[in-house]
């Protein structure tokens, strides 16, 4: 909007289609445009956009209506308002980390130390604002604070430094054809190379500021204006060209009254008083005399006016800062409840994950625990399994070994009590005897070892190629003694040599248990068979006996097997049918 005058301003102000922040922009807008042209006017505006601004809770509206009633009470020497409205603007753009907002305020308060001749504090608060806008990249905002720079800088009599920025900065304003501020660099550089003695360049640079005002009319600097003016009609004066001096004083005068600049116009009496005191011209000398009185009776009328009204402005201002810092307690509030509310649900949704996880954890734990169970339900049972056998293979090795041993002890009873009445030929025979004897114990023990390794499930499979008559002959020589004891008739039947591949020791176990198991239940002047049989598919060996045989119940208690290897061995041992 800063290319609007005041009149667009005040029509745009009227219309009704205007949301409210559209609203509070255009009034501190117009209010800044009327600081130094019409002060109460300003003011009113500046109240009405914090009173809008305060109801819509708008931040930013209430610092830029703070730092104009800064401006305002600074126009009006009361400088502790201004740097109490200026800090109240600079807290709100720094707690909302508004870098523009805050160099904004630091070019009113370079303003402000500027009316109060602190150089220093002028100088500090300029160079804030030009760095931030360097480094915010606002080509305007870099002109403007440049020009400021540079003139503090002339005003502090660094008049190189002065120079640098003030050319740095019309290069900016010119290539962006910011006219007004353009006018201001023009008069300060014509400031610099015055006091430099340039007469020249003073001139055109002051000359170069009158032009731009004719081409920009009411919208042009006035306070530029009225500078270049006095200094040209100064420097006529050095030279000796009173017409030119009073050209100048003449249209001075009627520039300040033209715009109300009041101030400036008591400068221009003064000018033309000293003017026409040389010129022995007592009437004009009496004539700007009583209006410089006038004029400064009304200046102080009117500032009286504005003190008082300002007085007056500070009252409903100091309700709207009620207000306001009432709003930003609430806002602080709110902020802190969202803060808590934030982290609640933070913490909150932290917590549902990690229950999440532990769940998660907690299921595959317990499948795991689940497994486990099974796993060791499965082997408590293998180990009762295991235990019974063992149980049972203790009681078949008490069983099984006890004869062949009992014999074993009669042999050797007999060597040892009667060898003195027993021939050479008694006694080795009785020694072959006995040596067959302890052979057969032995493979009987092998028996007893390869059973229960199968009952253990450590059982090798060697693949050889078997003869299955000599298995036959071998388990036959083994048994044919027990078999004789008992009176049992142990005979074979064997068709040719049938021979395949398998392991001989399983299968020569699984005859020598069933001929044992044959024998030891037919009983006596009975009958234990062994047959071998080949058709064109199987090679059969079948152990037959008379004696009484098994229950069903029990044949399927024996015959239920743990595993595939000890099941295909159990096969073997039930059916005697090898493939």
């Amino acid at each position: 909007m800063n290319g609007q005058t005041v009149k667009e301003l005040q029509f745009l102000l009227t219309q009704q289609e205007l949301t409210s922040k559209e609203r509070v922009e255009i009034l501190y807008t117009l209010s800044r445009e009327l600081t130094y042209v019409d002060t109460i006017k300003s003011l009113e505006y500046a109240e009405e956009a914090l009173q809008l601004s305060t109801e819509l809770k708008d931040e930013n509206g209430i610092a830029y209506s703070y730092r104009i009633l800064s401006s305002i009470y600074a126009i009006n020497d009361n400088y502790f308002m201004s740097m109490e409205y200026i800090h109240k603007a600079l807290d709100i753009f720094e707690k909302r980390s508004d870098l523009e907002g805050m160099a904004n305020c630091y070019i009113s308060m370079g303003h402000i130390y500027r009316s109060l001749n602190n150089r220093r504090q002028e100088i500090n608060y300029h160079k804030k604002s030009f760095d931030i806008f360097n480094d915010l990249d606002i080509t305007e905002r870099i002109g403007v604070t440049a020009h400021n720079l540079g003139e503090s800088y002339y005003n502090n009599k660094e008049f190189i430094k002065a120079e640098n920025l003030t050319r740095y900065a019309i290069n900016i304003n010119d290539s962006i054809l910011n006219l007004p501020v353009l006018s201001s660099c023009y008069k300060v550089m014509g400031l610099i190379k015055q006091k430099e003695n340039q007469v020249d360049s003073a001139k055109y640079y002051f000359k170069s500021v009158l032009n731009i005002s004719e081409e920009l009319g009411k919208n042009s600097q006035k306070v530029a204006t009225v500078e270049a003016m006095m200094q040209l009609a100064t420097m006529a004066k050095t030279e000796g060209d009173l017409n030119l001096q009073f050209n100048y004083l003449e249209k001075t005068e009627a520039f300040c009254s033209k715009f109300n600049l009041d101030q400036s116009l008591l400068r221009v009496y003064r000018d033309l008083q000293t003017f026409y005191l040389d010129q022995n011209n007592p009437e004009k000398v009496k004539y700007y005399f009583g209006a410089n009185n006038e004029l400064a009776g009304s200046i102080q009328t009117i500032q009286l006016e504005d003190r008082n009204r300002l007085t007056e402005s500070m009252t409903s201002i100091h309700r709207l800062n009620t207000v306001t810092e009432a709003l930003e307690k609430e806002n602080a509030a709110q902020a802190s409840t969202i803060l808590y509310r934030n982290i609640s649900l933070i913490i909150i949704a932290l917590f549902l994950v990690a229950l999440f996880f532990v769940l998660r954890k907690l299921k595959h734990i317990n499948k795991e625990l689940l497994f486990q169970n099974d796993t060791i339900q499965k082997q408590k049972e293998e180990l009762q399994e295991l235990n019974a056998t063992k149980n049972k293979f203790f009681s078949i090795v008490a069983h099984d070994l006890r004869s062949p041993l009992a014999s074993l002890k009669s042999f050797s009873t007999v060597l040892v009590d009667y060898i003195d009445l027993l021939s050479k030929d008694e006694i080795f025979h009785m020694g072959k005897q006995l040596n067959d004897s302890v052979d057969n114990t032995l493979k009987m023990a092998d028996n007893l070892i390869v059973r229960a390794k199968c009952q253990m499930n450590v059982i090798e499979d060697l693949r050889e190629l078997i003869s299955v008559k000599q298995i036959v002959e071998e388990v036959t020589r083994i048994f044919e003694g027990i078999a004789a004891n008992k009176d049992v008739v142990l005979q074979t039947s064997i068709m040719g040599n049938p021979e395949f591949m398998g392991d001989k020791n399983q299968i020569e176990f699984v005859v020598r248990n069933l001929v044992n198991n044959a024998i030891k239940f037919t009983p006596k002047n009975g009958i234990v068979n062994i047959s071998v049989t080949r058709t064109s598919r199987d090679i059969k060996i079948q152990v037959s006996d008379t004696g009484i045989g098994m229950s069903p119940n029990l044949e399927n208690s024996y015959f239920r097997f743990k595993n595939q290897k000890e099941a295909m061995v159990r096969k073997v041992k039930r059916e005697v049918d090898l493939v």
